[in-house]
């Protein structure tokens, strides 16, 4: 009985592509000549690729040495525009300008020298244009850190990859002054660019290809990032305090704690050892390179946030021992980052928080983060 049924269900799917196969014969036999028992080898590899209101066929002419030419059909076989062959030639192509973006067909043929075609091959493929431009965004980008070597580290967040989204485009100032312009995968969520000068900040624009195939590349409009949005690199920095706790807060406790990216750990003044000195409290730091101090960040130990300074300075200085005033600040009530201008924009390689005192009156501070903004001086 299973033997039976799948006779009948072979014998059904036959009948009923039998309708199907005619119109395609008719389809077929209608742009062939069929007088003539010969065909010329078809085209083999066709491919459609996508541009930006244009569009590129290309094939190679296959192994017939009679084939001289081919002939590509558009708009129902009403255009048509002749390709000719040099003898040597085997990858071949031709591109169609000025096209509205939708979706086209076209078909090919080869021909030899007494105008018989092959069998035609048949292909569509769309075009895009400005709106598939206006459907593209910008990969954002998380940070940029540069570092006394003049290497600018650039973290990115996710690229639309499913609209096609390929890579992204830098365009910086190297140390010459010379413009560099760097390409970097979509796929890379983190990108180094080298012999940056961070003075002139730089620019970064996302790259789409619509197709695997497209001849086109759309880009984003750039982006500029000034040398404030870059965050100074706090790797080789060397942190002090008037004190710290050396054995009450561990793993914390340490100055150097708030330049290692983590919220959980933290500076916090000594309060196990005698003395306990209560305000004013400092923390400094050598930067060990001059840096053009634009913006500030400090934040707080999240479940303490009350109970650290609020009244502060910054400060810098040139040797480490004498230190001027850059501004006088307040540090909100809060576990968010949070950002001060220094108004001068100081060159220096030492910065220094000067902590006036807190609204508890406790003698201690702590803090969890500090970073800078600005660029190194060349």
């Amino acid at each position: 009985m299973k033997y039976l049924s799948y006779i009948t269900f072979i014998f059904v799917a036959v009948f009923l592509c039998l309708p199907a196969c005619k119109k395609m014969d008719f389809n077929y036999k209608k742009y062939i000549d069929q007088t003539n028992s010969y065909y010329p080898g078809k085209p083999v590899n066709v491919k459609f690729h996508p541009g930006k209101n244009r569009a590129m066929i290309s094939w190679n002419r296959g192994t017939d040495p009679k084939v001289v030419k081919a002939r590509i059909y558009w708009n129902n076989f009403t255009d048509s525009v002749e390709v000719l062959l040099d003898p040597k030639q085997d990858s071949v192509a031709h591109i169609f300008t000025g096209l509205s973006e939708m979706v086209y067909t076209y078909t090919l043929c080869a021909m030899d020298e007494e105008g018989h075609k092959s069998v035609p091959i048949e292909l569509s493929g769309a075009v895009y244009g400005d709106r598939y431009q206006g459907t593209l965004l910008s990969r954002p980008m998380l940070a940029a850190v540069i570092s006394a070597d003049k290497k600018l580290r650039m973290v990115w967040g996710s690229a639309d990859t499913t609209n096609g989204a390929v890579g992204t485009q830098v365009k910086y100032t190297d140390a010459a002054g010379k413009t560099i312009v760097k390409r970097y995968p979509a796929k890379k969520d983190t990108s180094v660019a080298e012999d940056v000068r961070s003075s002139a900040g730089f620019e970064y624009r996302t790259l789409y290809l619509p197709d695997s195939l497209a001849i086109d590349t759309f880009y984003t409009a750039y982006e500029k990032v000034n040398s404030e949005q870059m965050q100074v690199d706090r790797s080789t920095w060397i942190a002090t305090a008037d004190s710290y706790e050396l054995y009450g807060q561990l793993p914390s406790g340490h100055p150097r704690m708030v330049l290692d990216g983590n919220v959980d750990t933290y500076w916090h003044t000594n309060h196990s050892q005698s003395p306990v000195t209560g305000y004013p409290h400092w923390l400094a730091f050598d930067m060990t390179a001059k840096v053009k101090v634009q913006k500030i960040v400090l934040q707080s130990r999240a479940a303490y946030f009350k109970e650290d300074f609020t009244n502060f300075k910054m400060q810098s200085s040139n040797d480490g021992i004498t230190w001027a005033d850059e501004g006088s600040f307040v540090l909100a009530e809060t576990p968010d980052p949070q950002f001060f201008i220094l108004p001068n924009a100081p060159v220096t390689r030492y910065i220094r928080i000067y902590q006036l005192g807190n609204a508890t009156g406790s003698p201690h501070s702590h803090l969890a983060e500090f970073s800078i903004y600005g660029s190194y001086v060349e």
